[in-house]
């Protein structure tokens, strides 16, 4: 369903599926912390993002052909393609100082805004003790001796500071070689990293194929073909998926399996209720019946791609939407879990969140081969579950994204 749609559409899916992994942290994260302390977050976290975005950048390297003339550029390119720095999230720009040497910097940074706050302590945490091996991690991918430092960084002195951050990235061909961690490894070996690559055809003129080019200070999805931006929400969502396991995986490689399946639970019930939200705002979807719930089952980044999770979405009548999952190569896989191992063992919050969403007066009851959507209208809506309340507290959920539609008509 996704490849249908035209430009203007995807552009807007993939930067809305960029900030469902914002989503999915606030979360998850808030779950963790609610669940085992505060000073389960910083390592938790680390884990979770080293596991995944050498991963998935090498992925997105290939996909859209991000080889540029350095090592750096390369980095670059992967940063402005990932769920790390969701596009109007962030406002992050890059620009090449030399041959194997840039800078990047935020001049507004969404998650910054959410931890000030609580102090600089917090601040710390995340702008420093997470921030310092992932962002290397993310750079090893591409050179496994290029090195991420800070020019400057939160805390902000003063405290209006713009950029918010500013960083240096280069090549040290005298450093020794950063290692892959383990847990990145067994990443590796799962069947959803090793998914194939997809480039279906162009079914609207415009835009570029690929990201082969120079490097753009800001990047707008925009510039691309329609092709090229179906295979990027193909991407993006593989990335989300990705951290899902990965920190289903530090959790319960910490705690147990059920501490893993009572966060996956409230952050899928969660981040897919707001998601549900917006692309029903996003996408111009009309009304709040099953039709349009059928379309938001259909494109959200909880069941995508489609081919990984083959979901079967049948509109049986007014009153009845059928959701199915077929075998696909990761119920055969005992690395994975995450949210399939939820649906496969009968949780359904996270999947009600999903169709509350679209219609708070939705229900989900299981049945002999899936699960059964149902609208009533006398039905009472439901109440915001705690995981959307802490969704709908935080700066992420007021995040407005922009369009570029002129860039539509000059790219080609």
């Amino acid at each position: 369903m996704i490849e249908q749609l035209g430009r203007a559409q995807l552009a807007r899916l993939a930067r809305e599926n960029m900030l469902s992994a914002h989503f999915n942290s606030r979360t998850g994260y808030a779950a963790l912390q609610m669940n085992h302390g505060e000073s389960a977050y910083e390592p938790v976290a680390i884990e979770n993002w080293m596991a995944s975005s050498p991963v998935y950048t090498q992925r997105m390297q290939q996909a859209m052909k991000l080889r540029g003339t350095s090592s750096v550029e390369t980095i670059f390119k992967g940063m402005q393609l990932e769920v790390g720095l969701a596009h109007q999230y962030f406002d992050a720009r890059f620009e090449m100082t030399g041959v194997e040497e840039g800078q990047f910097w935020l001049n507004s940074c969404g998650p910054l805004l959410e931890v000030e706050p609580r102090g600089d302590d917090a601040v710390r945490t995340m702008c420093h003790s997470i921030e310092d091996p992932t962002f290397d991690a993310t750079a090893m991918a591409t050179n496994p001796r290029a090195r991420v430092r800070p020019v400057h960084r939160p805390p902000r002195v003063p405290g209006d500071r713009t950029p918010h951050c500013l960083w240096r990235v280069f090549v040290d061909e005298s450093a020794e070689a950063l290692i892959e961690t383990e847990i990145t490894a067994r990443m590796r070996n799962t069947a959803l990293a090793n998914l194939p690559i997809v480039r279906g055809n162009n079914n609207e003129p415009g835009g570029m194929d690929y990201y082969d080019g120079p490097l753009l200070e800001q990047m707008q999805l925009e510039v691309f073909s329609q092709s090229a931006l179906a295979a990027i929400c193909r991407e993006i969502a593989i990335q989300n998926h990705l951290l899902i396991n990965s920190l289903w995986w530090a959790i319960a490689d910490r705690y147990t399996e059920d501490a893993a399946d009572a966060v996956a639970t409230f952050q899928m019930e969660g981040a897919c209720w707001m998601m549900s939200e917006r692309l029903c705002s996003s996408l111009g979807l009309e009304g709040n019946g099953l039709e349009a719930m059928e379309r938001v089952v259909n494109l959200h980044p909880a069941f995508q791609p489609q081919d990984y999770w083959n979901l079967q979405v049948e509109l049986r009548d007014d009153e009845n939407l059928h959701i199915a999952l077929a075998p696909t190569p990761d119920s055969a896989e005992d690395e994975m879990r995450g949210w399939s191992r939820l649906l496969r063992n009968g949780e359904i919050a996270g999947l009600l969140g999903l169709v509350r969403g679209v219609n708070p007066r939705a229900s989900v009851e299981a049945d002999a081969d899936g699960y059964l959507v149902k609208l009533e209208a006398s039905a009472e809506p439901a109440e915001d579950p705690l995981s959307v309340q802490i969704a709908r507290g935080s700066v992420l959920y007021k995040t407005q994204l922009q369009d570029h539609i002129q860039l539509l008509e000059v790219s080609g």
